[in-house]
């Protein structure tokens, strides 16, 4: 209701002006330039709301679906979040892996992340999968506390043993 009160107010003032000049300018040539250009402001404030509008939002306000439309976008944030999430997780992964294989350590990475400030994910969780020996479970638990921040409670290796 607010969008058509504002167009009439914009044809209304916009036809005023243009009589009020159209009445100051001098006969001949001038005044027909004037009209010209008076009637061409015109018809682009009739027009104006037609360049503009948003005819996706119109439809969906017209047919009650708004509601539907926000919650959809809200949907669709979550389902991009975590889908970063997911990928983030992925490439830790193979990160952790690469540098596991660099140090000569045959074994599995998962990294898991959590979303935090500004809902921007970071590693959380470790399951590695593989190593034997203590020796290398020591090597894998200060490379990802180190290099990935994962605090060795939350690193978990092969049987379910907790690294503490």
């Amino acid at each position: 209701m607010e969008l058509i009160r504002s167009w009439i107010l914009t044809v209304t003032v916009s036809a005023m002006i243009i009589a009020l000049a159209e009445g100051l300018m001098p006969q001949g040539t001038v005044k027909r330039v004037g009209r010209l250009t008076g009637g061409l402001v015109l018809m682009l404030a009739i027009l104006q709301p037609l360049v503009q509008m948003d005819y996706d939002t119109l439809f969906l306000m017209a047919n009650g679906l708004g509601e539907v439309v926000v919650e959809s976008r809200e949907e669709q944030e979550m389902r991009t979040q975590e889908a970063m999430k997911t990928i983030i997780e992925q490439e830790l992964s193979a990160y952790a892996l690469d540098k596991a294989q660099t140090l000569g350590l045959g074994c599995t990475v998962s990294i898991t992340c959590r979303l935090g400030e500004n809902n921007v994910p970071y590693p959380d969780r470790a399951v590695i999968v593989g190593l034997s020996g203590e020796a290398q479970k020591q090597t894998m638990m200060r490379l990802l506390r180190e290099e990935l921040d994962i605090p060795d409670a939350r690193q978990t290796y092969e049987g379910g043993e907790e690294a503490s």
